[in-house]
């Protein structure tokens, strides 16, 4: 009994001291937290419909959209899961852009009603707004060039990994014994020398796809050497992505870009630092001030931008301050002016409806009505200014900039071609050239063996017809293409000991098929469909996996649309299988 009326009276004392603002975003929230306490969610509910935070300046809008989540976790680990998405959904209405994440857990709520799958709307909506995001979008954008890049070179070493395996024993057959009978131990040396001196001066691997096809350039066919052309081709494409990313990774880093975030996100710089700022900056800090309280400070920025610059975002602030000012006749010039440059911007026109609406001029509002057809239809809607963030197309363009106001397009051809040039794709290149130029040259005797058909040994080709045809050792000449009964026996016993080998050989290709999905396509006469489908299978899976752990690193958490990426990689991994296992079934 002590406790109602202890709970009675605190509510009545909160109540009286926040009815002369009942309109107040904060006082609703207050009420919210009173009837929690008491257990009264019913008019919880009813004072969290009634919230409104378009007054509110962007951070504080923040701070309060944060305090409804916490709310909504806190009834969502009660089990109350109708409260915890009324909270939740208040929240996005607020600020959408901020809350993203919220959209998991409306998941888990849709879940645990019995959903099986995930509900696309929400999906949708979630996707929307953190492709509209800057910092998730530029999260988004370095993963895809990270991921491009490391796919690109991933292919061309299991292209050159599939091509080794095939051709490598016959060029160190060549190479060093050269078409006689006398093994070299001082070419073995100089093979090993070409194989391994990029680990003895530069400690990497990246070069090795780009050295392997250089040595066995010799015993490719027609189509393995358009297809290693085409991947070389691929990753000249990805380092310019590469050098483009890069590109944009600096003006991040860049001092200056450094400074446009903080000002965008509401830093107060002093008076002798945001004099040198340029104009655009100077009116994203304008508005810093104003969303402080410090209208005075925040007009005098905008007035030393000069008469001759004129933008929506300046003559909207120019109304705002005006309007809180009470000179209301400025308030609709200045908003005029903004609507001349932009006229469906919609915080512009709710902000012009308010300021009509106060000037109390019937024929005014019924004349600019007729030019502005949609003021009519907000008039009844809004009663108050429209405090909106700044646009974030801003740092999209000041991050293209490099932080300069206009693009300089010598500067962004300097760092993109210099990040093209640095980068070990040009180097390993003339590398390759130089391996097939100088083998060809020293080492003719390169090409000129090929495996026996029929039990893999090592022969000299006599002839291009006799590769095209059938490539005997002399023991399966003898056994298999001359009638003779007497090697009968013989030749059934060699034909179970090559059994016995190509499953050896088709089982061991198809559990390294299980790591590299469609790796036993290389040895199927399909590498260009291997090339393909391992590209596009390490981009969607590179997606899902780089973007996951970046957001989770950022945000704590992972939009939903990359589940779908990663069981879209799933697909593609089964699809994969069972195409390979085809072609392993056929080659049988």
């Amino acid at each position: 009994m002590a406790r109602r009326l202890f709970w009675t009276a605190a509510g009545l004392v909160l109540m009286a001291s926040l009815a002369p603002a009942a309109a107040n975003p904060w006082g609703d929230l207050k009420k919210i937290y009173f009837y929690e306490a008491s257990g009264n969610l019913a008019e919880a509910r009813r004072s969290l419909e009634r919230l409104d935070a378009e007054a509110l300046p962007p951070n504080d809008k923040v701070e309060l959209v944060r305090k409804l989540v916490e709310l909504g976790d806190l009834h969502l680990r009660k089990k109350n899961d109708p409260l915890a998405e009324a909270y939740y959904r208040q929240a996005l209405k607020l600020a959408p852009q901020n809350v993203w994440p919220v959209y998991n857990k409306l998941e888990r709520i849709f879940r645990r009603r019995g959903g099986f799958f995930w509900k696309f709307s929400d999906l949708g909506r979630q996707f929307a707004l953190v492709t509209r995001s800057f910092n998730s979008s530029v999260l988004l954008l370095g993963g895809l060039f990270s991921v491009l890049m490391f796919s690109g070179l991933l292919l061309f070493f299991m292209v050159a990994a599939a091509l080794a395996v095939r051709y490598f024993k016959l060029s160190a057959h060549d190479f060093i014994l050269e078409g006689q009978n006398r093994f070299s131990m001082l070419k073995l040396l100089l093979l090993l020398l070409l194989l391994f001196w990029p680990l003895l001066i530069t400690g990497g691997w990246a070069i090795y796809p780009f050295l392997l096809c250089g040595i066995l350039w010799s015993y490719f066919s027609h189509d393995e050497r358009v297809l290693v052309k085409r991947i070389q081709v691929l990753l000249l494409v990805l380092t310019l992505l590469h050098g483009l990313g890069q590109y944009l990774e600096r003006s991040m880093l860049s001092p200056g870009f450094q400074t446009v975030q903080q000002v965008y996100a509401g830093r107060l710089y002093p008076a002798a630092a945001y004099q040198r700022f340029d104009n655009e900056m100077k009116v994203m800090q304008a508005y810093a001030y104003y969303h402080d309280g410090q209208h005075d400070v925040a007009m005098d920025i905008l007035l030393d931008t000069g008469s001759g610059y004129g933008t929506q975002l300046k003559y909207n602030l120019l109304g705002d301050i005006h309007y809180e000012k009470g000179h209301i006749a400025q308030s609709i010039q200045f908003y005029r002016q903004s609507l001349s440059l932009n006229d469906r911007n919609p915080v512009t026109l709710k902000n012009f409806t308010v300021t009509l609406l106060k000037n109390d001029d019937p024929d005014l509002f019924l004349f600019y009505s007729r030019n502005y057809p949609q003021l009519s239809g907000i008039k009844d809607k809004v009663a108050t200014l429209q405090k909106d963030r700044l646009p974030e197309g801003i740092l999209w363009r000041r991050l293209l900039n490099f932080s300069w106001r206009r693009f300089h397009p010598w500067h962004f051809l300097e760092v993109v071609a210099g990040e093209f040039l640095r980068f070990p794709v040009l180097l390993a290149l003339l590398a390759m050239a130089a391996y097939i130029f100088l083998l060809r040259r020293f080492v003719p005797s390169l090409g000129q063996s090929i495996f026996c058909s029929k039990c893999g040994k090592i022969i000299r080709k006599m002839s291009i017809e006799q590769a095209q045809s059938h490539a005997l050792c002399e023991d399966c000449y003898q056994l298999f293409l001359i009638k003779d009964p007497i090697f009968l026996e013989a030749k059934l016993l060699k034909e179970k000991e090559i059994g016995r080998q190509a499953v050896r050989k088709q089982l061991l290709q198809l559990a390294v098929s299980l790591v590299v999905p469609g790796f036993i396509l290389n040895f199927r006469d399909r590498i260009k469909l291997f090339a393909s489908l391992f590209f596009l299978f390490t981009v969607v899976f590179g997606l899902f996996l780089v973007n996951t752990v970046n957001f989770k690193g950022v945000f704590g958490v992972a939009p939903m649309f990359l589940n779908l990426i990663g069981l879209l990689a799933a697909v593609l991994y089964l699809v994969i299988a069972v195409v390979s296992l085809k072609e392993a079934s056929d080659g049988v």
